[in-house]
């Protein structure tokens, strides 16, 4: 079973994002038999990248706008290629 992990830069702002990210991928992705959990991950790094079983899958500029469905996108993705 996958583990999806969504790893973000330290900070309020960003915290928020990935909560929104973890949500919207848990609610497309989360009754998937393959998918064991979605975690999050601060950093000290100025990332916000999504990670299946620890391969960096999709990152974004942390200081731009944050689409979470790209990140459901390639975790979908990521997930047919591995199953």
């Amino acid at each position: 079973m996958a583990e999806i992990a969504i790893e973000y830069a330290e900070g309020n702002r960003l915290r928020s994002e990935a909560e929104t990210a973890r949500r919207l991928i848990d609610a497309y992705l989360g009754d998937r038999p393959d998918v064991d959990r979605v975690t999050l991950a601060p950093s000290g790094e100025s990332v916000f990248c999504v990670s299946v079983e620890g391969d960096r899958i999709w990152c974004t500029d942390p200081r731009e706008w944050i689409d979470a469905m790209e990140a459901v996108t390639a975790a979908r993705k990521r997930l047919s290629e591995v199953s």
